[in-house]
């Protein structure tokens, strides 16, 4: 986007990121290195691109104009030093991490804190980039002040090392120190690298914002930030939680919910009673063999114990004439507890595998997945709530607080098998900026549905349908259209769901890293998609993914899972997939996109996905696939309209 100096004739062109790709934190990139270090020592060359995509090239620079100047000196209180109050001359320096504007003294003393606590710039003499420039106007010295005064108490601490400002004002470089170390200056500089990211410069140099009313840091004078909600760490189950409420009924639906199971049961079972009954048999021949009596049943038992036995039966016994007939009952007998005893044992040994995989191949969000979520909690625009963590559109400037907010469409969203909800935040938080209100379902402890007949799956839905719009706290929400999508075999729950129960309410599935149809053992489906005839689909996979297509996911070859999977989704539609997203055609369409270069852990903030299979390697970075498939998923659920208007 092109921006016009305020002074002079010459034009410089900028180019100007959108407000999806501005969005971060500072606090992740200082993350960054461990990410990539941690990537790197498990073997995953993929992600050390994680949060590069966030962070476009440096822009141009240049000087600010008068008119740039003039404004940021009107801002209430910045005609003063924010530190020591002093206003004999204007302050000429600014330390752009928190918009505030300083004294030459002072400036010193904040160059003294380090970069990665204060960037101190001077307001006549250096180059500013728009960035810069829109943190200072977010900003501000009453801003901070207000901020300060209602959140920086002073803590017990001890600072170890003294500034030796330029003028000697020890005391007050302590201060100054203590101060910008605090959790509170923390908070409040995350706060506003959010929202000053969140709008952008016009054609005219004037701000254009898409921030919320109630977010922090107005440029209207708005509320000051509160200090960003930590994320609760959440524990893994024990193998023993794991074993007995996942593992053991998902082995036991796998061993006798098919046909096959049950008739290998069946076969096992009679196969069982055959070997019992002819070594049976075969020790009774022997014992009639030996003179024992005809006419008569042979007891193995022993004299003195035989009338006993001759009243239980029911029939005539003898003693065996045969010392060893005994023996061969007994083995009958073991024959019969080895052919029930058999099943239970492999249940159990497979049900203790499935527990172990279940652990072993969580997959954790990256640590600027985490920060991401909580800098969107920490200005109203999301909220972790215990059934599912809701990612709110921007409010459109000007519709009053408190009110109705409005969003054009809603996404209820199921998280990838084993995949932390939080790691997809980041996507989330594209698609809010687009106008979709999105709500990532909490499947913790276990991440994982194993089955749909005993999920109350409707029930959650509806939970979460009104969770996520009436406990915000910007207001109550209106969702226009609501759909159901999901990711992997979250993408299996949402067809269940809309299949049997939702198709009444939700007419879009969306779909990430899905190419086969839910196995009906687990996922039954009274209808298929294609049955419903109204239901449009989308479906974006990357060319890379190794996992969708795996016979371990599907459970047959690759050309008859994908075979079946069409032919259960509705028609496709007439139109290429790019034209079909743009144009809104989904009713009762289903409309496929290929990413190039994408993989099946590229929808989200995790990895490396070894299981069930290795993934594929990614030949593009993080964020541009995941750029497509927010832009795909927007158009496809905005039918085509404008994801700002």
């Amino acid at each position: 986007m092109a921006r016009g100096e305020g002074g002079g004739g010459r034009q410089p062109v900028v180019i100007m990121r959108t407000d999806y790709e501005r969005f971060g934190s500072n606090r992740d990139r200082a993350k960054k290195d461990d990410n990539r270090r941690s990537d790197s020592s498990s073997g995953n060359n993929n992600n050390a691109d994680d949060d590069m995509g966030i962070y476009p090239p440096p822009q141009t620079s240049r000087p600010l104009s008068s008119q740039q100047l003039s404004f940021l000196r009107s801002l209430p209180s910045n005609d003063t030093c924010v530190e020591c109050g002093r206003s004999a001359s204007t302050p000429d320096w600014a330390s752009v991490t928190y918009g505030i504007a300083l004294c030459l003294h002072c400036a010193g003393t904040h160059r003294g804190l380090g970069v990665h606590l204060s960037f101190v710039r001077s307001l006549t003499m250096d180059d500013w980039t728009d960035d810069q420039y829109l943190r200072m106007v977010r900003g501000g010295n009453a801003k901070w002040k207000e901020y300060w005064d209602a959140n920086g108490q002073r803590e017990e601490a001890v600072v170890d090392e003294e500034i030796e400002s330029t003028d000697g004002r020890k005391e007050l470089a302590r201060d100054v120190r203590f101060k910008y170390e605090s959790n509170a200056a923390r908070a409040y500089r995350e706060a506003l690298s959010v929202n000053a990211k969140s709008c952008r410069l016009g054609y005219d140099g004037g701000i254009i914002s898409t921030t919320s009313p109630t977010a922090a840091l107005q440029s209207g004078g708005g509320h000051p930030p509160s200090i960003p909600v930590e994320l609760a760490q959440e524990f893994p189950p024990t193998r023993e939680e794991m074993y007995g409420e996942l593992a053991r009924p998902f082995a036991t639906s796998m061993m006798i919910g098919s046909i096959k199971g049950r008739a290998a049961l069946l076969a096992w079972g009679a196969l069982g009673m055959y070997g019992a009954y002819g070594v049976h048999r075969w020790g009774h021949d022997g014992a009639a063999a030996g003179g024992s009596g005809t006419g008569t049943i042979v007891s193995s038992l022993p004299s003195s114990v035989n009338p006993t036995a001759h009243s239980q039966m029911g029939s005539s016994t003898v003693a065996s004439g045969n010392p060893y007939s005994g023996y061969y009952n007994l083995l009958a007998l073991g024959v019969l507890v080895m052919s029930a005893g058999i099943p239970y044992f492999l249940l159990r040994l497979f049900a203790s595998k499935v527990a172990s995989m279940l652990l072993d191949n969580r997959q954790d969000a990256f640590k600027s997945a985490r920060n991401m979520l909580a800098d969107r909690i920490a200005i109203g625009r999301a909220k972790r709530l215990k059934r599912c963590d809701v990612y709110y559109p921007p409010v459109v400037e000007g519709g009053g607080g408190g009110g109705p907010r409005r969003a054009k469409a809603g996404l209820i969203f199921y998280p990838g098998a084993l995949v932390d909800r939080t790691a997809y935040a980041p996507i989330a938080s594209r698609l809010s900026e687009m106008g979709v209100l999105v709500a990532v379902a909490n499947l913790e402890p276990w991440r994982l549905i194993t089955s749909t007949k005993n999920y109350p799956i409707r029930e959650e839905v509806m939970h979460i349908l009104s969770d996520s719009v009436l406990l915000s706290d910007q207001g109550t929400w209106t969702v226009d259209e609501w759909s159901i999508g999901g990711h992997s075999l979250g993408g299996h729950v949402a067809i269940a769901a809309v299949s049997n129960e939702m198709s009444s309410t939700v007419k879009k599935v969306v779909l990430w890293g899905v190419s086969c149809y839910p196995d009906q053992t687990n996922y039954p489906c009274r209808r298929t998609l294609r049955e419903l005839g109204d239901v449009g689909v989308l479906v974006i996979n990357g060319t890379n993914d190794d996992i969708r297509l795996s016979t371990k996911v599907t459970g047959m070859r690759a050309d008859r899972a994908a075979a079946r999977f069409e032919g259960k989704l509705p028609p496709l539609s007439p139109l290429s997939s790019d034209d079909a997203v743009a144009s809104g055609d989904s009713g009762g369409r289903t409309l496929h996109v290929m990413i190039e270069g994408g993989n099946h852990s590229g929808c989200a903030h995790y990895g490396p996905q070894t299981f069930p299979v290795m993934d594929g390697v990614r030949t593009i970075t993080l964020e541009q696939q995941q750029r497509r498939t927010a832009e795909a998923t927007a158009d496809f659920l905005l039918s085509g309209r404008s994801k700002r208007d």
